[in-house]
């Protein structure tokens, strides 16, 4: 939703951010609910005979498991359901057709350095995915997630994946393959008292901005000092001055807001960068 310039000013902050970030509310439903979705990609499955051992999970209306490739793996559909349901606009059929190919991807083709990039994920994600994988602290609860960035999706590295590599040249290849995103960074002012940045053709890496040192070169004249961080989603970074305590309540009800749509979610925390480093807000 574009919000014209008269309109930010005459809004509270709080109606402010929830409008900014909520334009697909009213919009019509694709699919009804996330159990008939949930039916509707494993139908696909078995009549392209892409996967075997296709069961829904009965604990869990969003969960199935399969098997590819020799592996057993578990399959959630909420986020593939929340975006197709937002983005009625959108070529359903061919989401749909995205989301089943990155489920049923060939995990076990070689890594090309090229392809290794990094994200940001809260340690309690890291401990519940169960495996060995790729990852460093970054500060607060955030961890640096290591990811093979392929065509339709992004999976966690572990060792095996890159052999002969140490995290320190894993961490390099990363860094220079997000780095060449830069020239893709959209900003948006439209909030006025922040600034919401994602990354053109690989949303998925918009968090990860705030890893690469020339990306704060690049806002240093809009944030020349410390700025607080908002990462309610895995695909968009809010950046906010500071210097406002006032200002915090509103993030906050925006993540909250956020969450409400159950869409993409990263994190509920308040972070900000003070003095370089990543920390978790608490007042």
């Amino acid at each position: 939703m574009r919000i014209g310039r008269r309109g930010i000013l005459g809004m509270g902050l709080f109606s402010l951010l929830t409008s900014f970030w909520k334009p697909g509310a009213a919009r019509a439903r694709t699919f009804g609910d996330v159990t008939g979705f949930r039916q509707h990609i494993m139908t696909i499955l078995k009549d392209r005979h892409l996967a075997e051992n296709i069961a829904a999970d009965s604990a869990d209306s969003a969960k199935f498991r399969m098997t590819v490739h020799g592996e057993e793996s578990t399959v959630d559909v909420t986020n593939a359901f929340a975006y197709i349901n937002a983005n009625p606009e959108e070529n359903a059929s061919e989401l749909i057709d995205r989301f089943v190919r990155s489920i049923t991807y060939d995990h076990n083709k070689p890594v090309g350095e090229g392809d290794i990039v990094a994200v940001l994920r809260p340690r309690d994600y890291i401990e519940s995915m169960g495996a060995k994988v790729l990852e460093e602290p970054l500060g607060a609860d955030l961890v640096i997630l290591y990811m093979a960035d392929e065509p339709d999706a992004m999976r966690p590295l572990s060792s095996k994946d890159v052999p002969g590599s140490d995290l320190p040249g894993v961490r390099k290849a990363a860094l220079n393959n997000i780095g060449k995103w830069l020239p893709k960074v959209v900003a948006n002012n439209e909030l006025g008292v922040g600034t919401l940045y994602y990354v053109e053709g690989n949303t998925m890496l918009s968090t990860s901005l705030i890893l690469l040192d020339d990306f704060w070169k690049s806002v240093a004249g809009r944030f020349p000092g410390d700025v607080l961080i908002a990462l309610p989603r895995k695909d968009q970074l809010f950046l906010f001055d500071d210097g406002n305590a006032a200002l915090r309540a509103g993030i906050r009800r925006l993540i909250d807001a956020t969450f409400e749509d159950n869409f993409n979610l990263l994190s509920r925390q308040l972070y900000a960068r003070r003095g370089g480093k990543i920390v978790a807000v608490t007042d």
